[in-house]
């Protein structure tokens, strides 16, 4: 079953997706332009990984706190005044400082970076049953759709009108996204309320409440990662097919096109526009056959990773530009079904209570093996050659796969206290 208010999560959050694209590429476009610095325009998506990384290590503190959909609003209600702040900036100075418009960039990293992780948590409270699967593929189409033009059509309008003002639509959007979130209702939140003052409650005619302490707080989702074995699996192999998947970025792949296959940038464009159709062929799969693919979740995510290696080896040793393109293509596919499964799988295995801790130190481990990835995968490809370095990447998500397997049979075994056992008793008590 899919609730009406994660409609209206899917809408807010493509709206605010199209913002990031959107102020992304309009800030770069201008910072590039005006210092005519390469190194000085890297800055503003390396301060938006370090503080989503920072950001994600304090979340559970924000989450133990405050409702899912009020962390929502305040920080897309924060990116809107900030970035809104920076617009007038921009517009009123002659020679705008790069320090502001980096901590600016900051900022609003360090708020996104509980959009994530609250975001997932809340899915499986909108959504269950076959429905969590749909709906986390429904989530993953729209956000390649925005991928795949966003980026484009951001380009053209920025040519068009300049960086500045198109900086002003996705200033609208976040308002936009931030206003319309605000009539999602969380059903769990009412229900763990209840439950919470009983608890106060109960525990008051014994004796003092004990409240868990900040550390504990922060500890709390890492927790989870270490004694709950089937978050533990997936935790693992995601982040060994993160460390091979990290060789697709963009930069490598511009890399490939140029040293390998000999053809120009526009090659690079090509190569990406086909992803994301792969990708959204992925998502719409899912959407279709959610339930067969329900029955054998873990065992698809698995055989989606090996295919996906298969085609990485051949792209690894072909030379050929239009082959090397559909096989691009044809690897969004699988990359789609593992990595929906694979969360769905999580989101699974939680109960609402520990999906938000969860989450957060999920993200930041993610986040942490991407930025190690690519140093490692960038000292391999300057080392060894831009081949060698997928054949790496090939054999990372190889090991992924191979411990998957080995650890298949925990997802045999019932677990006690799943999400589907917290979801009857909440909602009962609210």
């Amino acid at each position: 079953m899919i609730r009406k208010s994660f409609y209206m999560l899917w809408g807010t959050q493509t709206v605010s997706n199209i913002a990031d694209i959107v102020y992304t590429l309009s800030l770069v476009t201008l910072v590039f332009t005006e210092s005519g610095s390469l190194l000085t325009t890297i800055f503003i998506p390396l301060f938006r990984m370090l503080s989503k990384m920072i950001s994600g290590l304090i979340a559970p503190l924000v989450m133990s706190r405050s409702r899912l959909t009020s962390i929502l609003i305040g920080s897309q209600l924060g990116q809107f005044l900030i970035f809104t702040g920076l617009i007038f900036y921009l517009w009123t100075s002659v020679e705008p400082s790069y320090p502001i418009i980096f901590m600016a960039v900051f900022g609003m990293s360090f708020l996104d970076g509980w959009t994530d992780p609250a975001r997932n948590a809340l899915i499986p409270r909108l959504a269950t049953g076959d429905g969590l699967m749909r709906a986390n593929g429904l989530m993953s189409v729209s956000d390649q759709i925005v991928k795949c033009s966003g980026w484009a059509l951001s380009g053209v309008i920025v040519a068009v009108i300049g960086a500045i003002p198109t900086m002003w639509i996705a200033s609208v959007s976040y308002f936009l996204a931030m206003f319309f979130t605000a009539f999602i209702r969380d059903p769990y939140a009412a229900g763990l309320k209840q439950a919470h003052s009983a608890a106060s409650t109960a525990s008051g005619a014994e004796g003092e409440t004990r409240k868990p302490t900040y550390g504990q707080q922060l500890a709390e989702g890492w927790k989870i990662l270490a004694t709950n074995r089937r978050i533990r699996t997936l935790a693992i192999v995601d982040n060994i097919d993160t460390l091979g998947g990290a060789a697709w970025l963009g930069a490598f792949i511009l890399a490939f096109v140029v040293q390998v296959l000999h053809q120009d940038a526009s090659w690079w464009g090509f190569m990406n526009t086909v992803f994301f159709i792969g990708s959204i062929a992925g998502g719409v799969f899912i959407v279709a056959r959610v339930k067969k693919l329900q029955k054998n979740a873990y065992l698809l995510m698995l055989l989606s990773l090996l295919a996906y290696v298969i085609i990485t080896f051949f792209f690894a040793f072909n030379t050929i530009p239009m082959l090397a393109l559909i096989l691009f293509a044809v690897s969004g596919l699988p990359v789609q079904i593992a990595g929906i499964i694979r969360r769905t799988l999580i989101q699974q295995n939680l109960t609402p209570e520990e999906t938000p801790s969860a989450m957060s130190a999920l993200s930041v481990l993610s986040n942490f093996t991407f930025a190690i990835a690519m140093l490692l995968l960038g000292w391999i490809a300057d080392r060894f050659g831009m081949r060698d370095m997928y054949v790496v990447a090939g054999l990372m998500t190889t090991a992924a796969v191979v411990l998957g397997f080995a650890y298949r049979a925990v997802f045999r075994e019932e677990v006690a206290g799943g999400y589907a056992a917290e979801e009857n008793v909440v909602v009962n008590k609210a």
